[in-house]
């Protein structure tokens, strides 16, 4: 077969195989970044993370929970994909002005490792909260909280309103991918 400097493209669509069952290719060098599709038109692409698809990744608002409950969100992904996926969430400081004063408060997202149900493919993503002045990074504390698992809490122990809390900062950033 040799060095090809073209595309290898089949003479016919959806008609042949790269390798079967018996006969199977060893190794795939491939960079990162590569995406690959499948009959729907999905895309798959492996990269650092692993192997994503998209349509699998995206954004959900915090709805912040009463007192004494911590702040969480539940995502259902668009169809079930079954039980041997991992989900990494992040997202984004705000800061709050008040009586002249900046504060930089910063949400830490977490998810579980990996996410299983026979049923459903969901998860769970939880906040916790801290809270720093900018002018000295000095970590605000409030009654007796040094990270605040609950939203409404950390609004009344550091004189914020809710409204005071940029939308972004509620904000969950998630991507499902596949370990290779």
């Amino acid at each position: 077969m040799g060095t090809h400097s073209q595309n290898l493209v089949p003479g016919s669509d959806n008609t042949y195989d790269l390798g079967t069952t018996s006969a199977r290719w060893k190794d795939l060098f491939l960079r990162h970044g590569v995406k690959l599709y499948d009959a729907s038109g999905s895309i798959w692409e492996l990269d650092y993370r692993g192997i994503t698809r998209s349509g699998f990744e995206g954004t959900a608002a915090l709805t912040p929970a009463a007192l004494d409950n911590p702040d969480e969100v539940t995502i259902t992904l668009p169809r079930y994909i079954g039980c041997d996926f991992v989900v990494s969430v992040s997202g984004a400081r705000g800061s709050v002005t008040k009586n002249t004063t900046i504060y930089d408060i910063y949400p830490y997202w977490s998810a579980p490792i990996f996410a299983c149900s026979p049923t459903v493919s969901a998860f769970t993503a939880s906040v916790t909260w801290d809270v720093f002045r900018r002018t000295d990074n000095f970590a605000y504390t409030g009654n007796g909280h040094i990270r605040w698992n609950n939203l409404r809490q950390l609004c009344l122990d550091c004189g914020f309103s809710l409204d005071d809390i940029p939308t972004g900062l509620k904000t969950v950033h998630w991507i499902v991918r596949w370990p290779l």
